[in-house]
């Protein structure tokens, strides 16, 4: 889909302190020489000892606000993507008070990891049919407690992490323009991620057990069709995208589903930002492009591709004109 005169006008971030692979996994049984832990190159993630995702999606939703030199009552819609929220049962309520927009059309978004990506199209929607609406702005958010996920998934080689981003939206130019997006879901594999009690290993779903690696052409043959579509459409050849915001999933995994498929060189991609911080949930996506505008290196008319991706099995793929702006950081 191509979009015309919708702009990220300005972007935030919130990350707790990081702490380094070896230190999470100290006193586990899981070692971090294994194989699968090399393989994915993690660095280190970021955990939250004091705040809850709603909070963090609070003081990123602030910067992203602060950022675009937009005011709270510009906003008219608010889309918080969120993954198994275990502290607040209306967690967007709490961003609408943080900003103060109370008569914003404010809802969860459940998009897995995907939901930062698919955030932006459908905020993106939703400016598009409101002209009343200044601006629009989604979050994405996500931590981990004790007890229902382990933070290092073996078998799908992520380590989830705690964080959380936002983008604001406008018609009235901004730091990146959005140029078309695609999205599509491999949903013949959804049994895969259903919540099962007899697997009796300390898994919960049946992906945890597999792993990718059976189903790997059918994931990775929906990425690289929205990628295609995306690029297509847009009249992009993909030499001439800059750089490649991706999801946090392992090296090897990213690897095999999307970099050798395309092409793509990992130095192009912001990997070696998310190997730092880790898998943030559905806020990947967001981080990636948040790290991209502020970092100072893109200029005027150079592209940036987002791939986001997420379990059930969803992608959403979008391409980005950075503009004449200053970065700011």
């Amino acid at each position: 889909m191509l979009w015309d005169s919708t702009f990220i006008r300005g972007t935030g971030s919130f990350l707790p302190p990081r702490v380094s692979v070896e230190d999470v996994l100290s006193g586990s049984a899981i070692s971090a020489g294994s194989a699968s832990l090399k393989l994915s190159d993690w660095a280190s993630l970021t955990i939250s000892r004091d705040y809850s995702a709603a909070e963090m999606a609070g003081m990123a939703a602030v910067d992203a606000l602060k950022n675009s030199g937009c005011h709270a009552g510009d906003i008219g819609s608010l889309v918080y993507a969120f993954l198994d929220d275990q502290e607040h049962f209306a967690p967007v309520c709490h961003v609408q008070r943080v900003l103060g927009v109370p008569d914003a059309l404010a809802f969860e978004l459940g998009a897995a990891s995907n939901g930062g990506a698919t955030g932006i199209v459908v905020a993106a929607g939703l400016l598009r049919s409101d002209p009343s609406a200044g601006a629009a702005m989604v979050t994405a958010a996500g931590r981990y407690q004790a007890g229902r996920l382990a933070r290092w998934q073996e078998s799908l080689g992520i380590f989830l992490s705690d964080g959380a981003a936002a983008a604001v939206l406008s018609r009235e130019g901004g730091h990146a323009r959005l140029i078309s997006s695609s999205h599509t879901s491999a949903s013949e594999l959804e049994s895969l991620v259903a919540v099962r009690e007899d697997l009796g290993d300390g898994n919960i779903m049946l992906a945890q057990k597999t792993g990718l690696g059976p189903y790997l052409p059918i994931i990775r043959d929906a990425g690289v069709r929205t990628v295609k579509q995306v690029l297509e459409e847009s009249g992009v050849a993909l030499p001439e995208v800059a750089k490649v915001a991706v999801t946090g999933v392992g090296l090897a995994q990213l690897s095999a589903l999307i970099l050798e498929p395309l092409g793509i060189a990992e130095s192009r991609t912001t990997w070696s930002f998310l190997r730092e911080v880790g898998h943030v949930g559905p806020s990947d996506a967001l981080q990636g492009i948040d790290h991209l505008l502020r970092g100072g290196e893109l200029r005027g008319g150079e592209k940036i591709l987002v791939i986001g991706m997420g379990i059930g099995f969803r992608f959403t793929t979008l391409l980005l004109e950075v503009c004449d702006q200053p970065a700011l950081n």
